[in-house]
């Protein structure tokens, strides 16, 4: 690529390699017999081994406008690690899969150095502005976090099943690929140039990767063949895809950053993320009809418009024996476009950062003679549609806390235009 002589490899300062390496040994120790390379040629022989470095575009003098983006991008490398590799403690695992998501781990931690580097190789990153150093502060305060104090809410739910390792790759982390792809036309350029290795060659793998297993489960479910049936699978679809749409930020904002910080506003990246999940929903019910069907893949689309779109029947299949995805309205507390929809009373203009509203699963506004049914009532019925570990994780108590049974939302009222 036209490019690459405007990359250097460096390491990242000492102060910050010693800090990551605490942090490495604290949530992530299986890291050295990962890159064993005798370990990794034995799953990937023809992949070299990941080499933790950054890969660092020669500096522009840029002033630090980007700081706050870019260290969201670098805590939510370090996210991902934090969850997925405590996936199913305990559980029964096929090496090959344990060591597939090892493998995202240490790509997701390269992430991390990588905008770790970008905040601190850069010396104006760094400079003194109103008797502050930025870059030290932001790096402070990413190793300062733990589990559960994130700003993004997808890597605030606990890993505690496979289907949920599946289910982060698929789903969550092609928001990521959607980021790096728009980010690449970053206005800062050592950002930018930053951006095509990881969305390619490591993001690439990372969806591959849950895409496959997540077919895998569906499959077993319906043959019998695994721990978790076609439910179990769903409800954790329903879990983490609210939590997907989530980051792409406010549906109605987006503006100030297209052609900055992005290419998309932020509803225009989240439609067609909407219909690549949607795509893989579909793959998904696919492999399952053509396991239970023994059919070729054109057989098997046949069976599944018959299935979804007439009601039918076949090869021992009903549409409730399928996945599907949730309404983009359930479950959501965050950048809903219906929030716009509200004002708090006395405001002299439209939109609140939430307010209650019940939707199901289908984008059906859960009622009681007209009126959004009791909180109560929509966890009752969460309950029936999310996974019981979900409902006794931080996460839910942070929803429940921060959201649902938050006074200081107070009573929005539909906007005159709504």
């Amino acid at each position: 690529m036209p490019f690459l002589d405007q990359f250097r490899l460096e390491a990242l300062p000492q102060t910050w390699q010693d800090e990551g390496r605490r942090w490495q040994d604290t949530y992530f120790p299986e890291m050295p017999a990962v890159l064993d390379p005798a370990n990794w040629k034995r799953y990937y022989p023809d992949t070299p081994v990941p080499r933790l470095s950054v890969i660092m575009a020669k500096p522009d003098g840029f002033a630090g406008f980007a700081q706050k983006v870019v260290g969201a991008s670098a805590a939510t490398d370090r996210e991902i690690v934090e969850g997925i590799h405590r996936t199913d403690p305990g559980g029964h695992r096929l090496d090959a899969i344990s060591f597939s998501k090892k493998r995202v781990c240490v790509e997701e931690l390269r992430h991390h150095m990588q905008m770790a580097g970008v905040l601190t190789l850069d010396a104006t990153f760094d400079k003194p502005r109103w008797g502050r150093h930025w870059a030290t502060e932001t790096m402070e305060e990413l190793f300062a976090m733990k589990p559960g104090e994130h700003v993004l809410d997808a890597f605030n739910i606990e890993f505690k099943s496979l289907m949920d390792s599946a289910t982060f790759m698929s789903f969550i982390d092609r928001v990521g690929k959607f980021q790096l792809e728009m980010q690449h036309h970053f206005l800062y350029g050592p950002m930018a140039v930053s951006m095509p290795w990881m969305r390619w060659v490591e993001e690439s793998y990372h969806l591959a990767a849950g895409e496959t297993l997540m077919k895998a489960i569906a499959v077993a479910g319906t043959l019998d063949g695994g721990n978790f049936g076609i439910e179990d699978l769903q409800k954790t679809l329903n879990m983490w895809y609210p939590r997907g749409l989530e980051m792409f930020g406010s549906e109605l904002g987006g503006d100030l950053v297209k052609g900055v910080f992005k290419t998309l506003k932020n509803r225009e990246a989240q439609t067609i993320y909407i219909d690549e999940v949607l795509g893989k929903v579909k793959d998904a019910n696919l492999a399952i009809i053509q396991a239970q069907g023994r059919c070729n893949r054109e057989d098997a689309e046949a069976a599944l418009r018959r299935i979804v779109e007439k009601g039918e029947t076949v090869h021992g299949l009903a549409k409730a024996d399928l996945l599907f995805l949730p309404d983009r309205r359930f479950f959501r507390i965050r950048g809903l476009a219906e929030f716009g929809d509200y004002r708090n009373p006395g405001a002299d203009a439209a939109g609140v950062g939430y307010v209650y509203l019940p939707y199901d699963v289908h984008g059906e506004l859960l009622t009681d003679h007209r009126e959004p049914i009791e909180r109560t009532a929509y966890v009752d019925y969460l309950r029936t549609v999310l996974p019981d570990r979900y409902m006794q994780s931080r996460h839910w108590d942070f929803v429940k806390t921060d959201f649902l049974f938050n006074d200081r939302w107070g009573t929005p009222e539909p906007a005159a235009h709504a």
